[in-house]
């Protein structure tokens, strides 16, 4: 083995070769994504469709969380473990701690998923210590014309850009047409999750 690795490091060196760098953080394909929450249907929630550029995933921020300082937050950078990438947070909620947890599984070519679970130090009002969510998103297409990488549609409101924060409002003849206009339910799309992670779900913080 010794021998093996010592003849792999010459070869690379007599080449001029250097190994591929680690992915350092995950990067979706760029393109229109629909994302929603694993129990929107439930809840009636329409999904939102997100406009992802070649840049939008970064090291400085990557799956909308930008790692560092948020507030009374610190949001850590998502990091490879095994299959998947894990990203942790630490927020201080008056005198409480609530730890957060987030696990990033999928090829984020077509699909990818994000369970989270938060963490209270004590109990809530509602008894429980843990908090569980999972976010789901397919990618559709490139970006409809028009769109903006950052360009986040909420259907029936309009379209909030998340890199500079300016807001248009959705045309009226398109939001009359959308499902939670109409009263109709939103079509189900079909997204292939990841497979299961012996990790958490939920908000991101």
């Amino acid at each position: 083995m010794i021998a093996a690795a010592r003849l792999a490091v010459a070869l690379v060196a007599a080449t001029g070769l250097t190994p591929a760098p680690a992915e350092a953080h995950p990067k979706r394909r760029a393109g229109l994504w629909e994302v929603r929450s694993a129990n929107s249907d439930s809840l009636g929630m329409p999904p939102t469709r997100f406009c992802v550029g070649e840049r939008t995933d970064s090291a400085r921020a990557h799956l909308d969380r930008s790692p560092g300082l948020r507030g009374s937050c610190s949001l850590g950078e998502f990091v490879r473990s095994g299959e998947a990438w894990v990203a942790e947070s630490v927020c201080r909620e008056g005198k409480a701690t609530v730890t957060g947890r987030a696990v990033a599984t999928g090829d984020f070519e077509t699909e990818y998923r994000i369970d989270t679970v938060v963490t209270h130090a004590a109990p809530g009002a509602s008894g429980r210590r843990d908090d569980r969510e999972a976010v789901v998103a397919r990618w559709l297409g490139p970006c409809e014309t028009g769109q903006r990488p950052g360009d986040l549609v909420v259907p029936g409101m309009g379209t909030l850009n998340m890199d500079d924060g300016t807001f248009r409002a959705e045309p009226p003849s398109r939001a009359a047409r959308t499902p939670a206009a109409t009263g109709q339910p939103a079509a189900r799309p079909t997204v292939t999750t990841a497979p299961a992670v012996t990790a958490p779900p939920a908000v991101q913080r």
